[in-house]
């Protein structure tokens, strides 16, 4: 994704792909939701060292006047399937200070018309670690039941122009 400039309540925002000088902070948004308590300087190692976290690409919301990360999420480029182009979107997080500003909405939103518009992505996944009434906002649904992988976490996915019952996919593994 090249960077995009959105305004939104009078403030210009962009959207780009996260930097190494980035990480430390894009990181650092979900240490309350998945740093299992471990020191700081711990996690952050756990998190540089993930390859799981180097197969995607992050990317960041900022306010462009205060060059302050707002939002961040991951894409993968998941297996194909049958002429569908599948992608992933994980870890997404917002500095606990920010929640509930719309910033990660804002991120997703634009994220999938990025993914739609520019790689002909048709359906995209993700797995819901918090309440998943906050994607289903989004337009994501949840798999069906049968097919979930997980007891703690639910697999969504999101698509403009497919019914998930009408096609044959593989439930992506936890990303």
């Amino acid at each position: 994704m090249k960077v995009k400039m959105i305004l939104r309540r009078g403030i210009l925002k962009t959207i780009r792909a996260a930097g190494n000088e980035d990480m430390e902070s894009v990181f650092m948004m979900g240490y309350d939701a998945w740093g299992d308590k471990l020191a700081v300087q711990d996690y952050l190692n756990v998190c540089n060292e993930s390859s799981k976290y180097k197969n995607g690409v992050w990317y960041v919301l900022v306010d462009t006047e205060t060059n302050k990360l707002l939002s961040s999420l991951i894409v993968y480029t998941l297996k194909p399937s049958k002429g569908l182009v599948i992608k992933g979107i994980g870890s997404i997080s917002t500095p606990p200070e920010l929640r509930g500003k719309g910033y990660a909405s804002i991120l997703i939103k634009e994220t999938i018309k990025e993914l739609e518009e520019k790689e002909h992505c048709n359906l995209i996944f993700l797995y819901s670690d918090i309440d998943h009434i906050f994607y289903n906002k989004l337009n994501f649904k949840a798999i069906p039941t049968s097919k979930q992988k997980y007891k703690n976490s639910v697999c969504m996915y999101y698509s403009s122009t497919l019914e998930i019952e009408t096609i044959s996919y593989e439930v992506p593994a936890y990303f």
